[in-house]
């Protein structure tokens, strides 16, 4: 039970860095190149094509997220009724860190999703350089910023929940 409670962690954290670190890739090296490619159609095919491959990454990744978030409750004896349905788990430093990274993943599940499916297909969709089209690219990328800040905060509420809350 330990080695599968070990992979499950492992696949965890792998999704994690995938997910997050694709986000800061996208946005640290992805986006300031594609930025100075000229035409703006072609700088905009480009961004389409990188953020539908990586929607799916992404959205993978998500799907392991949750279902190895899951197992690993499991594995630590914290998925039933029993503790999650008592004042004493959610209000021990263990349940107040797990329900803040709950609150988190929510949150980023939301982002996502906005951004995936509503502002980011808005931005490329808009003629490339055109005022609405610019509101639409700040517009994803406030989204996108905001869900790469909150995913540093899962990623440190998940660190101290490793460490016992």
């Amino acid at each position: 039970m330990r080695d599968l409670y070990v992979v499950n962690v492992l696949a965890h954290v792998c999704a994690a860095v995938l997910w997050l670190g694709g986000m800061f890739f996208l946005a640290l090296v992805v986006a300031p190149v594609l930025r100075r490619l000229e035409p703006s159609t072609l700088r905009t095919g480009l961004f389409r094509a990188v953020g539908e491959r990586f929607r799916i990454v992404g959205w993978s990744c998500i799907a392991v997220l949750i279902i190895t978030g899951a197992l690993s409750l499991h594995f630590r004896g914290v998925l039933n009724a029993a503790t999650l349905g008592t004042a004493s788990f959610w209000s021990s430093p263990y349940g107040r860190m797990l329900a803040w990274k709950l609150v988190g993943v929510g949150a980023m599940l939301v982002m996502s999703a906005l951004h995936d499916f509503v502002y980011g297909p808005a931005a490329t969709r808009l003629r490339a350089g055109s005022p609405g089209a610019l509101r639409a690219r700040r517009r994803a990328l406030l989204w996108a910023r905001l869900n790469a800040v909150v995913g540093v905060l899962v990623l440190l509420a998940a660190v101290r929940l490793a460490r016992g809350g």
